[in-house]
């Protein structure tokens, strides 16, 4: 069968109605459940490539208990973008396939009561922002963290920690779990096994490795077969190549930023997604940047290096393949032990310096104020691999079909005489031109979801391209024929050059799909007015809105915007819902597990 006949229009119509009439819990589950069945479906052979799966396996999951004096293991994932759910399922069938009795918790659902009952623990645990758990595992964490946390004295335990090393607090979550667990008593098969954002290419080794831990940890005899070598396993997980249908700038003449509306065609690609996801775009680096680092290096284009299994140029490897625009503490950490001195490991040893020095700094910058000797395989030793840049989704396939849009912002800044840029950003602004392709791949987000029912109000609060899932939504419920109120507070610096998608706005409103509109443009005046301030001045309403069902949604800067509504968000429950402080924290508290209050932070 041809990739154009995977689903006819009326099978996607279909799809798309049984999609939007589940709730949030079903979502979820089918989400993991999709994500299992392509990527770590076991073949007869062992590797994790078939997309098959039997539903009633994944339905014991919750339910295997130990059998024959074998200890089971209970495999907690806390998740934000859902790779430690996809990291989970593979060590879950691992596990099975070396013979241990496993079951797959989401931490959203655990009660920590239940640890000191378990018999071996595997912790899967994203870090969120700047060293935050993820949502899901909020409670979890709190609970561990504080005075009354369970016994868990003499239990086996490992911790599998997802993160950036680019944030500053790379994988800190994963080593507080790590941390808790010892403190009351746990056993540790081995120290965090920290990922970073290229992670996939190390999961074949090393989830056989940890599971083999707990197998090894047993202390009576188990009638199950075990596996005596570790044995790599398969993970597919790949991108897509996708033509680009088009691409058009969205600021007006004069405005200070540049923000760029992308098209891409889904056609025959695969490439299935709701509104809430992201895509993973996989962009290639500046060629300016990769012929200084060759000129700073003195190493030849046409170098042969090894990368994964395949033999390609240097130059070509440095283009597509390693991180070049950010340098993390690790990278340099790795690049001191080239140098001859220590001038970087004093660097190292100095927090608030090592912050100042990263800001900005790329890989030139390193060779060039720590200048050294390297060959080819050393200088790519130091680099990490070059992740995908993720951006939310600014359209729903239930409006545009064989499509997916996506709302980029440009970075762009000068630092010691030298213009850089986002590696991603400038690519797709200065080098990715309509009739190309462009490699993608889809990233569910079961956290960021339209209600299932179509006849909730929703509010949506966004800035700059943090408007991009709300055409999504719009769209969706648009197509749908959904009756649910809707509240847009948008915001942005300049009226005239910068109110995104400003026509399609306006003509929702007009047919009445948008309820309300509120703006804020922050340069536009003396005193700077951003969305929070539009939520206090509506308070009462939006108090309204929440207490008749509404879903409230954050989508902008984590590091202050997502902070600043928040805030807002509680002084309103306070005031309008004449709440306590902790009256209205417990409330919000209470919005977030029921869905109701969902961010997407970046």
């Amino acid at each position: 069968m041809s990739d154009n006949q995977l689903f006819k229009p009326e099978e996607r119509s279909r799809l798309q109605q049984v999609l939007s009439g589940l709730n949030r819990e079903q979502l979820l589950w089918l989400g993991g459940y999709i994500s299992a069945a392509i990527d770590f479906a076991p073949s007869a052979s062992g590797n994790y490539t078939d997309p098959i799966i039997e539903p009633q396996a994944v339905a014991q999951t919750e339910e295997h208990t130990a059998i024959g004096g074998q200890k089971s293991l209970t495999i907690l994932f806390g998740s934000h973008s859902g790779n430690s759910q996809r990291v989970a399922t593979l060590a879950h069938q691992e596990a099975e396939r070396q013979g241990i009795k496993s079951k797959v918790k989401n931490m959203e659902d655990y009660n920590a009561r239940f640890l000191k009952d378990e018999e071996q623990v595997l912790v899967v645990i994203s870090t969120h922002g700047e060293g935050e758990p993820p949502l899901s595992a909020q409670e979890l964490y709190e609970k561990l963290s504080g005075k009354n946390a369970p016994d868990f004295t003499n239990k086996p335990f490992a911790v599998i920690a997802l993160g950036d090393s680019s944030y500053k607090h790379f994988c800190k979550t994963g080593y507080d779990f790590y941390s808790f667990l010892e403190r009351q008593g746990g056993k540790p098969l081995r120290q965090v096994a920290a990922l970073d954002t290229d992670f996939n290419d190390e999961l074949g080794e090393l989830i056989p490795s940890v599971v083999k831990l707990f197998a090894a940890s047993q202390a009576s005899a188990s009638s199950a077969p075990k596996k005596e070598n570790v044995e790599k396993i398969q993970v597919s997980n790949s991108p897509v190549e996708a033509p680009v249908l088009e691409k058009v700038q969205l600021n007006g003449r004069g405005s200070e930023k540049e923000t760029w509306h992308l098209e891409i065609s889904t056609d025959r690609k695969g490439l299935v997604y709701q509104p809430g996801d992201a895509l993973e775009v996989y962009a290639n680096n500046n060629p300016e940047l990769v012929n200084g680092i060759l000129n700073a290096t003195a190493l030849s284009a046409t170098e042969q290096v090894s990368v994964g299994e395949r033999k390609i140029n240097l130059e070509e490897a440095l283009t597509n393949y390693y991180e070049l625009t950010i340098v993390t503490p690790q990278v340099l950490k790795k690049y001191a032990t080239l140098l001859g001195n220590d001038s970087l490991n004093q660097l190292l040893d100095d927090a608030d310096k090592l912050d100042e020095f990263l800001v900005g700094t790329d890989v030139l910058d390193l060779l060039q104020k720590y200048p050294v000797s390297v060959n080819a395989e050393q200088l790519l030793s130091v680099l990490r691999k070059l992740p995908p840049r993720a951006y939310s989704i600014s359209s729903s396939p239930a409006e545009v079909g064989d499509e997916v849009h996506i709302t980029v912002g440009a970075v762009r800044y000068e630092k010691e005489n030298r213009e850089r840029g986002g590696v991603c950003s400038t690519f797709i602004a200065d080098r990715l031109g309509n009739d190309d392709t462009v490699k993608v791949k889809i990233r569910p987000n079961n956290n960021f979801r339209l209600p299932s029912d179509g006849n909730k109000p929703v509010i949506m609060v966004g800035a700059g391209t943090g408007v991009a899932p709300y055409r999504a939504f719009i769209q969706h419920r648009a197509a749908l024929g959904d009756q649910g109120k809707n509240w847009l507070i948008f915001g942005d610096r300049h009226f005239t050059t910068d109110f995104l998608y400003q026509a399609e706005w306006l003509k929702y409103k007009r047919s009445g799909l948008l309820s309300r509109l509120d703006v804020a443009f922050s340069r536009d005046q003396e005193e700077k007015r951003y969305v929070q301030h539009r939520m206090k001045r509506h308070g009462k309403e939006l108090y309204r809105w929440i207490a008749e069902g509404a879903h409230f949604y954050v989508c902008g800067d984590m590091k202050k915007m997502a902070g600043d509504v928040k805030s807002a968000f509680l002084d309103i429950m306070q005031i309008e819902g004449n709440m306590s402080r902790e009256e209205s924290e417990n409330f919000l508290t209470k919005l977030r597990k029921e869905g109701r209050y969902q961010e997407d932070v970046y």
